[in-house]
């Protein structure tokens, strides 16, 4: 007795391989958002009415917004970022120093967001202050804070030692 294969269950089985071989080829933790990051854009500790808020993936724009009085986002801003990528959140606004953040969303491959290991809601305020005639100061441009994963913990959180290096530069 001849056994024969359907041509419709073929198809299936090979759309399904296809599907799990090209799932293989890219990791999980690429795919998944890691963190949740809440900024408010602040200039003598109150909020800053008019700021741009933009978000770089590496070097490319893939958001903006002006942050307003407007109730709907008091001043907030957020966004969800995915694992393994380089982000900057940069805050600016005529007549005032842009200031931006740095953010290393690189986690290890079994990294999982579930349950027991929620994504990361990560909290932060970007002060900036207003342009002074004549000021040149190189390490304006710098981000003022780097924020990684500490393995240890499994959160993410500022980079001190670059803080530290940053404020002995400037002299702050």
């Amino acid at each position: 007795m001849k056994k024969t294969i359907h041509v419709p269950v073929l198809i299936i089985f090979l759309l399904l391989c296809f599907r799990f071989s090209s799932q293989a080829q890219i990791p999980l933790n690429d795919t998944i958002e890691c963190m949740h990051a809440i900024g408010l854009a602040t200039s003598g500790g109150a909020p800053l009415d008019g700021a741009v808020v933009t978000i770089f993936q590496g070097n490319e724009v893939i958001e903006w917004s002006e942050i307003t009085s407007n109730p709907k986002h008091d001043h907030h801003f957020s966004y969800n970022l995915f694992g393994n990528s380089y982000y900057t959140i940069q805050v600016s606004k005529p007549g005032y120093v842009t200031r931006s953040i740095g953010i290393n969303t690189k986690v290890p491959d079994d990294f999982v967001i579930n349950d027991d290991n929620p994504k990361t809601k990560f909290a932060f305020e970007v002060e900036v202050f207003k342009m002074k005639p004549g000021a040149d100061d190189e390490f304006l441009d710098f981000p003022i804070a780097l924020v990684k994963l500490n393995e240890t913990k499994r959160v993410f959180e500022f980079d001190t030692e670059y803080t530290k290096k940053l404020k002995l530069k400037t002299g702050q």
